[in-house]
Parts: C-alpha cells; sequence; structure tokens
C-alpha cells in the first residue's frame, strides 16, 4: 500500500525538450533544454508513448501547431505556438531533441558543483563552482550523487555531454566531459557536488523558465519516423528508440530526507551529499 503509486504522479509526465538546434523551428518558440517539457499538443494531452505528437508534427507541417508547456525550473505552464517545416536549414521538422520523461519531483533532480579542482576535466570541460548544476544527459536524469558516478563510471576515457544549467546566466547549456583518471588529481572529474534539500535551486532562480543555449546537436526529432510502440513504465529503466527520440521510461526521483549535518557518503546515502565525484 506505500508503495502505491499517486494519479498526480501519474500525470507527471511528457516529452522533455533536451538539444534545441539553432535558428530552428524549436528555437524560435523559446523551448528551454531539460526544464521543458511538452504536455499537449494542439490541446492533445501527451501521456502515453505513442505516436501522436508525431502524427500531429506531420499533420500541422507548415501550419502552427500550438503547445502547452510545463517548465519544472518556474513551476509553470505556458502556451507557445511552433510550425513544423523541413526548409528551416537543418535537422527535423522542429529542430529539437525529446524524450519521454516524468517531471515528478524533478526540483530534486539535479546536483550542484560546489568546487571544481584547477586544470581538472571538469575545469577544462568550463564547470563553474557553485553557479553551476548538473542535470543529466540525453538518456538519464542525474536524480542523485549516485546516478552521476554511474554514468561518469560508464565514460572513463569517453567524452559525456552533460545538460548543465547556471544560475547566473540563467542558461543551459550542454558540457562535453571526458572523465579521465589521468591528469594528475583525485576522482576522473575533479569536482565536488552537492545533491538534496540544502543544494535545490535558488528561489531567485524560480521566477523564470530559463533559456537555452544553442546546441549543435544532431539528434533532432525526425518526424518522418514513427515512434516505436510504448513500453512499460518502470523505475530506471532505459531503452533507445527510433533516431531522434532517445527514451527512457518515466522514473520518479528519489526523495530528500535532509541528514543531521546536510552532507553524506556519496555511494550509501545520495541525499544532501556533498563528495568528489571519483
Amino acid at each position: 500500500m506505500g508503495n502505491a503509486t499517486s494519479q498526480e504522479e501519474i500525470d507527471s509526465v511528457g516529452y522533455r525538450v533536451l538539444g534545441v538546434l539553432p535558428n530552428s523551428p524549436a528555437a524560435s518558440a523559446g523551448l528551454v533544454s531539460f526544464f521543458d517539457f511538452v504536455v499537449a499538443a494542439n490541446n492533445y494531452p501527451l501521456k502515453v508513448l505513442d505516436n501522436k505528437f508525431v502524427d500531429l508534427i506531420k499533420e500541422f507541417e507548415n501550419k502552427p501547431l500550438p503547445l502547452t508547456i510545463y517548465n519544472i525550473k518556474s513551476d509553470t505552464t505556458r502556451d507557445v505556438v511552433i510550425t513544423p517545416r523541413r526548409n528551416w536549414g537543418g535537422q527535423g521538422m522542429l529542430g529539437v531533441t525529446i524524450r519521454f520523461d516524468s517531471f515528478w519531483q524533478a526540483e530534486e533532480s539535479l546536483v550542484r558543483v560546489l568546487e571544481v579542482v584547477r586544470d581538472s576535466p571538469a575545469e577544462l570541460a568550463g564547470l563553474s563552482a557553485n553557479d553551476d548544476y548538473l542535470l543529466g544527459t540525453a538518456e538519464k536524469v542525474f536524480k542523485n550523487t549516485d546516478t552521476l558516478y554511474t554514468e561518469v563510471s560508464k565514460h572513463v576515457e569517453e567524452t559525456i555531454e552533460f545538460y548543465v544549467y547556471n544560475t547566473k546566466s540563467d542558461e543551459v547549456r550542454t558540457a562535453v566531459v571526458m572523465p579521465t583518471n589521468d591528469w594528475k588529481g583525485q576522482g576522473s572529474l575533479g569536482i565536488s557536488v552537492g545533491h538534496g534539500y540544502l543544494h535545490r535551486l535558488p528561489a531567485s532562480c524560480k521566477t523564470s523558465c530559463g533559456t537555452s543555449s544553442a546546441t549543435s546537436s544532431t539528434n533532432a526529432i525526425d518526424a518522418t519516423k514513427d515512434i516505436p510502440s510504448p513500453i512499460p513504465m518502470g523505475p530506471d529503466s532505459d531503452q533507445a528508440t527510433e533516431k531522434g527520440i532517445p527514451s527512457s521510461t518515466p522514473t520518479v526521483p528519489a526523495s530528500v530526507k535532509p541528514s543531521e549535518n546536510g552532507t553524506a557518503d556519496a555511494v550509501a546515502a545520495p541525499n544532501n551529499t556533498v563528495v568528489p565525484v571519483n
């Protein structure tokens, strides 16, 4: 009984906006990477992973398509109009990468950068202490430091693209990081991070939806292809879909239960964690 899924949790889904290509219809509509979710199109709620959204994009080619957008940073919903078209100069009809995802308790799903070691992979990637928040990758949301650690461990000596929010610029950008143990310092990134109640976004950041830095991603949604059939909802289950719509089934971020001193070990307790990333 205690693990029953609430209706609010079930309904907290949509298509998360990831990369937004410059000069694209998505950029013109002001879509914001990672924080924006497309929750309805032409007044049709997008509550399940099926072909409906792509069908509507095809139907509204060269015509204004009304979208309802939920922004998790400002906790607001807004209406935008986007015109799908093929002749805008880039890939896809919208010029955006999306993933069907959950925004249930999404305010907890980020990791704050607290310290960046000089000459580390993190510094080379342009990460900034205190002002930068690591949001996730195209396939995975950083629900806590454990998730970040797991993703970094999978990509040692390989490049990995992080979505990063900066509180000063109020902008989401992508940062290409290459974790390595061969840089004269401790850990593979050279940063310390925090997660949990003490490391949420400042209240001053929640008055806007944020903006997106232009991305050069070539994995934009291709409305000429179909989305595969729906996949079962379940925790931490990742599946690839057709090109342009990488999808993970909606997951529920861990609830935050602050520890007494606000710190804990990275592996044993992700809540309110302040740890170096190895």
